[in-house]
């Protein structure tokens, strides 16, 4: 009875070991994506380019992870997950170090494209192995904990990297995250043991699986609601430091704020995509709409914009379990693939928001009196708002037609359904998960 105990805390413990290095490496990867947004304006000194172009960084990866993690995703399918896993943060280490060396601008931009080739693939990979190796009952929390290395890469890593880049350089803030990128290597060669997939993942099988309109459902949302954050959230540093009138630092330790919020949205995230997904999501991207539109407002006050960047942070941390949620009950066949797909779609988001807030501020719209003919930075908030907007009728269109359905089941009697939530406690679904 003591050894079976004694087992048992062992398994538990590998199995938290594990679990801590594939948090680490989202923390890593969303770091490397999250910094770049507090670097922006070190990086246009520096490079004595204006706050658009270099604000066109955020723009390049994410197109990069949008239309590349599909297909290196699909590459890698057959691949044992462990192996994949090291061969892309291999690759990210590389992308890194690459980016600490580049002598200008277009050689900063090749290695961030190069960084962006892992992205989605990693986490992905990373999210698919969690909840294999969690309780099928408690899939929404699996994901919560991959998912906490995001959140945490804007707590800690975003701050972090932009106070480093601060006082050594931006140069060193890559160097950074490619040394801990090469430590993390080691730690997922060492700790992580996949369970091993019942079945050899076929790609047309996958992609098949996500020709599902529930898929598209999901990937409209996603779309929208980080392209109205980002529209933001890209150039939130310099609006907090010439609309709010915070200084460097304060506007760093903003970022932090931001990145708290996150964190405890994401813990309430999880928690909701395992008891009302439909119903927390829609009430999620009205309350991401409306602070976003508050912000025009709220920037121009120090306390006021100080809050507005805690709820933002909550809010956007909790939509990132719930949106994964309910893309793999959508897809339930194509776990891994459509988790990359997801990770394009929030990054078709972000260059979307990045460049609309860029082509605002340089004047492509014609319609402000900003610097260029654009609209200024406290501008910036209502336009957000208006395109997350378009996130909700889609969603409250899902949510009636799973209202609809579950109360048609409940008449008719019990049937398997792919996205009901109290299914997920009965099915064993991390066993049909693919590599």
């Amino acid at each position: 009875m003591t050894s079976e105990r004694g087992a048992d805390r062992g398994r538990e413990r590998s199995q938290g070991l594990a679990l801590a290095t594939l948090t680490t490496c989202v923390f890593l990867v969303g770091t490397a994506e999250w910094v770049m947004v507090g670097l922006l304006p070190d990086l246009s000194a520096d490079l004595d380019l204006p706050l658009p172009a270099v604000g066109s960084l955020v723009t390049w990866y994410a197109l990069t992870v949008t239309v590349a993690g599909p297909l290196v995703t699909v590459l890698l399918l057959r691949f044992d997950r462990k192996r994949a896993l090291l061969g892309l943060v291999a690759l990210f280490v590389a992308g890194n170090a690459t980016a600490a060396l580049a002598g200008g601008f277009g050689m900063l931009v090749a290695a961030r494209m190069v960084t962006a080739l892992t992205h989605s693939t990693a986490f992905a990979v990373a999210l698919v192995i969690a909840v294999s190796m969690s309780p099928a009952a408690y899939r929404g929390r699996a994901i919560s904990v991959v998912a906490a290395g995001w959140n945490l890469a804007t707590v800690f890593g975003a701050p972090l990297g932009t106070w480093i880049g601060g006082q050594y350089g931006w140069r060193a803030t890559f160097w950074s995250i490619a040394g801990l990128s090469a430590l993390a290597l080691a730690a997922v060669a060492v700790l992580v043991r996949a369970p091993a997939a019942k079945t050899v993942p076929r790609a047309g099988a996958e992609v098949r699986a996500l020709l599902d309109r529930r898929v598209a459902t999901v990937l409209v949302i996603v779309i929208a609601a980080q392209a109205g954050l980002f529209t933001v959230y890209t150039y939130v540093v310099p609006l907090l430091r010439e609309v709010s009138g915070f200084g460097p630092t304060a506007a760093t330790v903003l970022l932090a704020v931001f990145g708290f919020g996150a964190l405890s949205g994401n813990v309430l995230g999880g928690r909701l995509a395992d008891r009302a997904p439909w119903g927390a999501l829609c009430v999620l991207l009205a309350g991401l709409a409306s602070v976003l539109g508050l912000f025009t407002f709220t920037s121009r006050a120090q306390v006021t914009a100080a809050v507005t960047v805690l709820v933002l942070g909550m809010i956007a941390g909790a939509l990132i379990p719930l949106l994964q949620e309910r893309a793999l009950a959508a897809a339930p066949g194509a776990p891994t693939l459509v988790t990359a797909v997801v990770a394009s779609a929030f990054n078709l988001g972000i260059a979307g928001g990045s460049g609309l807030g860029g082509e605002a501020l340089g004047g492509g719209f014609g319609l402000g009196d900003g610097p260029g003919g654009g609209l200024g930075l406290g501008q910036l908030p209502w336009i957000g708002g208006l395109v997350a907007l378009l996130a909700l009728p889609p969603a409250a269109r899902a949510a009636l037609r799973h209202r609809h359905h579950h109360r048609h089941r409940h008449r008719a009697g019990p049937h398997d359904r792919a996205d009901d939530p109290q299914r997920a406690r009965r099915a064993p679904e991390p066993a049909r998960l693919s590599r």
